[in-house]
């Protein structure tokens, strides 16, 4: 089983989170199928309290993002 990037997390990851450089972005995205090493799988907790660096902006690609109403 999988679990949170988070140090001590332990729970359930929910989302892959990488970062695009050069546009300054976090990428959320639904939990890939196979552990990406140049990404971090993270609970939905953690997604939610995550806050990009000034300058930076958050692009959340899931598809449960997009049913929000």
């Amino acid at each position: 089983m999988r679990t949170c990037a988070k140090m001590r997390c332990g729970r359930e990851p929910v989302a892959t989170v990488s970062l695009a450089y050069e546009q300054r972005q976090i990428l959320v995205g639904d939990l890939s199928e196979d552990r990406d090493l140049e990404a971090l799988d993270l609970c939905r907790e953690h997604v939610e309290r995550m806050t990009p660096p000034v300058g930076w902006s958050v692009r959340d690609h899931r598809d449960s993002a997009r049913v929000r109403v």
